[in-house]
This record gives structure tokens, C-alpha cells and sequence, in this order.
């Protein structure tokens, strides 16, 4: 009888594993046989032995009971990735669903376990030395064995025909020789397909009093809107010429649009991700402060301060004007906190936008090459835009972040955020939005409770609009968000706003503002609401309308489609703004924005239409033609309100009904930047004014009586 006391339970390995431990064989795919402990460990002594088990059914159960590892491969000199279905369209009805969306990567070398490879499979990409061109057979070959397709010689001739089929090539080559893009675009995407595509209100300019347009004015109208995304745009009508699934200046749309005689411009553009940190060191000459931004610097200089030593507040909020400069003076003062006051501790940078973060670490590179410490590095890591994770560093560490990357990163479980609840200050720019939810739950995540702590990280709001519209309640929870502690007070003679901004504009920091309005349409009510006037659905709708800063989309996009409104807007640029002038547009709808754009470009003012729809690359590209002046004009809907900086800006036209002073005074000033600040001496604004019948609201800029100059 056994005694369990004695002899206890013991594991032991199945035999038949021990067994295949130490006699097993692994026959590899060049017939040669090694032992099964060849394939075993991080570094196998025979990687191919190794891939043989990796390939195999019962991979699973294989990794469970021997040390079988994932090789992790090394790729140099890696390419774009490129659309597997891209490269070889015929590959689409081999592929089993879980392989669509495997990609191409050409690479300079690859390398597993110390050892070069042709082609690695590292799902969804397939990785491959030298341009797929070279030797395309034989590439095509190595991915089809990589993927265990399992092809024939006569389907992967199969695959290689359907790449270039004759016909294809023919029509490629009658679309080359046409002489103009308007003839290319029309014979490619074709006369119905065109129109189909242009916006509704363009066609209702063009169109109007019955004339009809011919197919090569369709074409021209579609140049004129989308530019050399027009072909991207009407892709789907491109079939029978072969496009590439993906643009974006992908190699394979580059020579797509090359087959049909179009420019490279037309494949569209890369995205270029910015460097995810920036290593600031060197002399950058920096302007002087202007008075009133010293009295603020020397604000947040105190709060930080006087913080430290647990005798001031640890909230305080900056509200200057639009084109003041409230970043460089709230950078300017934390940087002579750190080299002069002995702040220490990182600073996480709040914004809700990319192009705000992205003028946040262009005005960190400036001061602090212009004021910090020479001897000392400071980073900025870009946290935004699909950034890598910031390093924790022991240097002086400034991370620029969205919103949008911030909040779900803070509270995801895994961690990896954790030092960020560790910095000893938070700036939130644009802080009059700072009281919704995700600012809210950020907070609690970082450690600002609603009970202001001694020990709780700083806090600095900076706004152009310290108020939220006419919400009393909103206003005083805003406040109370940063302590009711005003930085900038003592900066001006007068805290009122308008007072603030008349004194800019006297000292030449702000534009002195001329006004003019065009003639809008008249739209009644019962065209937007449905339902009788004096039901409860309709009462409720019209008091929702009133909290609003502007009408819903739906009916902007309705009061877009006013040929008349729109015509008169093209006129008053023609006889009020100079053709050199820079000139930013707030259209009523995206359509709107397109087609505004369209007929700018017909009457030979270089423009763009930008929206929320926008790539960032070619957002990023067309802004920066705009701010050097290769665009005269940028007609936008939804973008460009906050943050946009273009000092040159020297007239405005707001075609968007704003019912939001405050709003209202943020969107022309992306054009009140005065001379002493890089801007103009003056800035035309020039308001759409529509009547909307039946609706006691009226439009911001008539509150503001006030701003413009005497005429």
C-alpha cells in the first residue's frame, strides 16, 4: 500500500514528450533532417527547422510543451507599405479573408535570428528585399510561398497578367494623350460621373438661369474644386483603368498617375509623421515682451512661486485676446520659473488640436533657445497623431498632447502613462472648453480635484475667451476650475475685454478692424422646422437652436445651397478685396467651402477649400501655402476658429451664420494680428448678414459695433 505521506504526488512530463525532446526529427523544406532540439530557444541552431514547426497545425500545442519562439525579424531600410492587392490584383481570389489586408514592404535587408532573409511574413506585412519590379516573378514566387498559397505555375502567370492586362494599358494610353488635365479627368471619370461628384451648390452657381455646362467645364469645375485630388476623389470610377486601392503618394500611385499623364501631385501626399520628441539646445533671438506680457509672466512667475512655498494659489488662468501672444508668454514665464525661481518637475501641455500642440513645441524650441538654459537639454515629446509612447527622462521634459491621445491613454489600465500623474505642472490651452467631460476626467486621472490641494499639480488655463457664451453658471464653474485666479490682471488699463482689445489695437499689437456686410438670403423658420409652429416637438427644437453658437448643419447646408447667396459673396471679394490680399473664408457647409473655393479658382484667386474632412498631410501642406502666399485664399467650414495662426491674414469673410460673440470675435482673430506682432495695420472683415424670419437672435457681429474703425 502506498503511503501518500511518504511518497507524495509528483508532475512529470509525458513520455511521449521526452521522448520527442531527445530523439525527435525535424525534416526542413530543403529535405534536410535535424534534431528536434535544433528548432528550440530564442536563437535555434536551425531557423529553418524552427519555421517548420511554426508553419505547422498544432503549432499551438507545439509552443505549449517546448520552448518553440516567435523569431522577432530585424527589417533595414524599410519602404512604404503598399496593398498586397495593390501589387498583384489577380493575388485577391487566393487569399484567404484574414490576408486582404496584408500589405508589401520593400526592404534593404532582412535578417531573422542573425540569419538574411528574401521575404518574411510579420502579419499584415509581408516584407521583401529590392523593388517588387525586379525579378517580379520570382518576388510574387517567394510571397506565395510565404503565405502558403499553394499556387500552380500556371496561376501565378495568371496573377501576373491581370496586373497589366493589355486593354488596360490601352485605355491608360488614351488618357495620356490628351493634351490638357481637363480632357485627362473627362475621358478617365467620365461626363456624368463628374457632375455626380461636384457639389450641389457649385452646380446651382454655374447652372443657374438654365445654362447647361459642357463636359469639358464639368471637368474644369472639378479641377477647380478638388485640385490634384480630383482623381482620388472619383476613384471609384477608375475600375477600368486599375487604380491602387490606397493613395497618399503611394510608389504604385505615383506611377498610376504617371501612366495616365498626369503629375505626381496627383497621387496625393505622404503623411509625414513628425519626430516624436524635439532635443532643444543653441541661441534662437527672440522679440521683446511687450509690457503688458511681462505684467503677465511676472503673474505666473508668483503663482509658481509662491506654490511652492504653500503661500499662493496652484490655479491661476491667462486670458489674453487673440494674436496677443498668450503662448509665449505662458512659455515664457514657466521657462524663467525653471532657470531663475528653481521650478523643477515636467509639464504636460494640453491642447485639442494638432495644429494647436504643434505651435505649442514650435514656441518651447523658441524660448527656450532664446531665455533657457544653455547648458541644459530640454526635451518636448510629441504626444499626438499616433506618436510613440514619451519616455520617462531625468531631463527638463515638456510633453505636448491632444485631448483626444491624452484621456484614453491616462486611464488605461495597462500603466504606461503613470509618470505623467507625476508632473508638477498642466497647461490647458484653450481653457474655456476645459470644463467638459474628458478635461474633467483627465484631471481626476493626473490628481486636480475639485478641492484644490497643497499638494496637487499646478494648474495654468490660457484662453482668448475666459467666458462660456451667456451661461452664467458655466462661466462661474470656469472660473472656479482655476481658483478664480486672473493672471493677467494689472497687464491692461481696464480688465474689460473691450477695453483690452481697443488698447491692443491702439499700441499696434492688434489690427485696427474695417467692416462692410454683403446681403445674405431670407430663410423663414418653417423651412427649417418641421411640424406645426405651435407644437411641443417644434418649441423644444427652436430653444435648443438658441443655446447653439450657430444654426445645425442641417441648415447651413440648406442655406449653402442659395445660388443668389452665394453669388454675392464672389462679387463682394471682387469689388472689396485686393487679388494679393490673403484671405480667409468661413463658409456655411463643406459643399459650401468646395464650392466657394471653385468659383474663386475660376475667376483666378489661387484657392482652397479645407474642413474637418481634410487629410492632415495635405491640411498641414495647403496652410503652409497659405501663411507663404502661394494661396490667396483658404475657404474652410469647421477648422481654423482656434489656434490657426497666419499673421498675414489681411482680410476675413464669415459666410457661416455665428450667433456666439465670443466665438464670433475668435474666428476674425485669425486676422487681427497687428504689426507690432508680425500682422497687418488693418483687416477687413466682411459679414454675410441673412435673415432668418421669425428668429429672435441676432448675428455676433452686429454686438460688436464697437471693434470696427471709423469709416
Amino acid at each position: 500500500e502506498t503511503r501518500q505521506h511518504v511518497y507524495p504526488d509528483l508532475s512529470c512530463e509525458p513520455l511521449s514528450i521526452d521522448v520527442l525532446r531527445k530523439e525527435g526529427r525535424v525534416q526542413t523544406k530543403t529535405g534536410e533532417i535535424v534534431p528536434f532540439e535544433y528548432a528550440l530557444g530564442s536563437i535555434p541552431r536551425s531557423p529553418e527547422a524552427q519555421h517548420v514547426l511554426l508553419t505547422h497545425l498544432k503549432v499551438g500545442k507545439i509552443k505549449e510543451a517546448f520552448d518553440l519562439v516567435e523569431p522577432i525579424p530585424e527589417f533595414f531600410g524599410e519602404g512604404d507599405a503598399i496593398p498586397l492587392t495593390d501589387c498583384w490584383p489577380g493575388l485577391d481570389a487566393y487569399l484567404p479573408p484574414h490576408l486582404k489586408r496584408c500589405c508589401i514592404v520593400t526592404c534593404e535587408q532582412i535578417r531573422v535570428v542573425g540569419q538574411t532573409r528574401e521575404c518574411v511574413f510579420h502579419f499584415p506585412g509581408i516584407y521583401l528585399t529590392g523593388a517588387v519590379d525586379e525579378e517580379e516573378r520570382r518576388k510574387l514566387q517567394l510571397v506565395v510561398d510565404e503565405l502558403e498559397l499553394q499556387l500552380s505555375p500556371a496561376e501565378i502567370e495568371t496573377v501576373l497578367l491581370r496586373r497589366t492586362p493589355a486593354e488596360v494599358e490601352e485605355r491608360r494610353t488614351m488618357v495620356r494623350q490628351c493634351s490638357t488635365d481637363g480632357e485627362r479627368l473627362l475621358l478617365a471619370v467620365g461626363d456624368q460621373r463628374l457632375r455626380d461628384g461636384l457639389p450641389e451648390s457649385l452646380l446651382a452657381v454655374l447652372e443657374r438661369e438654365g445654362a447647361t455646362l459642357t463636359g469639358a467645364e464639368v471637368a474644369e469645375a472639378a479641377i477647380a474644386t478638388y485640385h490634384t485630388d480630383a482623381l482620388k476623389r472619383y476613384k471609384s470610377a477608375l475600375d477600368h483603368l486599375g487604380p491602387p486601392t490606397t493613395w497618399a503618394g503611394s510608389e504604385r500611385a505615383v506611377r498610376f498617375v504617371r501612366s495616365l499623364g498626369f503629375s505626381t501631385e496627383w497621387a496625393g501626399e505622404r503623411h509625414r509623421r513628425l519626430e516624436p520628441f524635439l532635443q532643444v539646445e543653441g541661441r534662437f533671438r527672440l522679440p521683446n515682451l511687450h509690457p503688458y506680457q511681462e505684467t503677465v509672466v511676472r503673474n505666473v512667475r508668483q503663482m509658481l512661486r509662491g506654490g511652492l512655498s504653500g503661500s499662493s494659489k496652484r490655479r491661476g488662468m491667462v486670458s489674453l485676446p487673440t494674436g496677443s501672444g498668450k503662448t509665449r508668454v505662458a512659455v515664457q514665464a514657466i521657462v524663467e520659473a525653471m532657470c531663475k525661481d528653481g521650478f523643477q518637475g515636467g509639464v504636460l501641455w494640453v491642447a485639442d488640436r494638432s495644429e494647436l500642440c504643434e505651435q505649442a513645441v514650435e514656441a518651447w524650441r523658441q524660448v527656450w533657445s532664446g531665455v533657457g538654459k544653455h547648458e541644459t537639454h530640454l526635451r518636448i515629446s510629441r504626444m499626438w497623431d499616433q506618436q510613440p509612447k514619451p519616455l520617462p527622462t531625468s531631463e527638463l521634459h515638456i510633453v505636448v498632447a491632444t485631448m483626444q491621445t491624452l484621456n484614453p491613454r491616462l486611464s488605461s489600465t495597462r500603466g504606461d502613462y503613470e509618470f505623467l500623474k507625476d508632473f508638477s505642472l498642466i497647461v490647458f490651452d484653450e481653457a474655456h472648453r476645459s470644463i467638459a467631460p474628458t478635461f474633467t476626467s483627465v484631471m481626476d486621472e493626473i490628481g486636480l480635484t475639485r478641492r484644490q490641494g497643497a499638494n496637487e499639480p499646478f494648474l495654468l488655463g490660457l484662453t482668448a475667451t475666459p467666458y462660456r457664451g451667456y451661461n452664467e453658471q458655466e462661466t462661474n464653474w470656469l472660473a472656479n476650475r482655476y481658483g478664480s485666479n486672473r493672471l493677467d490682471v494689472g497687464a491692461f488699463e481696464n480688465s474689460d475685454a473691450q477695453d483690452v482689445v481697443q488698447q491692443l489695437q491702439s499700441i499696434r499689437v492688434l489690427a485696427q478692424a474695417d467692416h462692410s456686410t454683403i446681403e445674405g438670403g431670407s430663410f423663414s423658420l418653417d423651412e427649417f422646422l418641421e411640424g406645426s409652429r405651435h407644437s411641443d416637438d417644434w418649441q423644444q427644437e427652436l430653444n435648443r437652436w438658441l443655446e447653439l453658437p450657430w444654426l445645425p448643419p442641417s441648415v447651413e447646408r440648406r442655406i449653402a445651397l442659395s445660388a443668389e447667396r452665394t453669388k454675392r459673396i464672389i462679387e463682394a471679394y471682387q469689388t472689396h478685396i485686393d487679388p494679393d490680399w490673403s484671405v480667409l473664408v468661413f463658409a456655411t457647409s463643406v459643399n459650401h467651402a468646395q464650392t466657394v473655393a471653385a468659383l474663386l479658382n475660376r475667376i483666378g484667386i489661387r484657392s482652397r477649400a479645407v474642413s474637418g474632412d481634410t487629410e492632415t498631410a495635405t491640411r498641414r501642406r495647403v496652410v503652409e501655402e497659405f501663411r507663404c502666399g502661394k494661396i490667396k485664399a483658404l475657404v474652410n467650414y469647421g477648422v481654423f476658429r482656434e489656434g490657426f495662426d497666419a499673421p498675414k491674414t489681411r482680410a476675413i469673410i464669415v459666410a457661416r451664420p455665428v450667433y456666439s460673440p465670443n466665438l464670433y470675435f475668435q474666428m476674425i482673430g485669425r486676422g487681427l494680428r497687428g504689426p507690432l506682432n508680425g500682422g497687418n495695420e488693418r483687416c477687413l472683415i466682411l459679414n454675410v448678414q441673412d435673415n432668418i424670419v421669425n428668429f429672435s437672435r441676432s448675428l455676433a457681429f452686429s454686438e460688436l459695433d464697437w471693434l470696427w474703425a471709423q469709416q
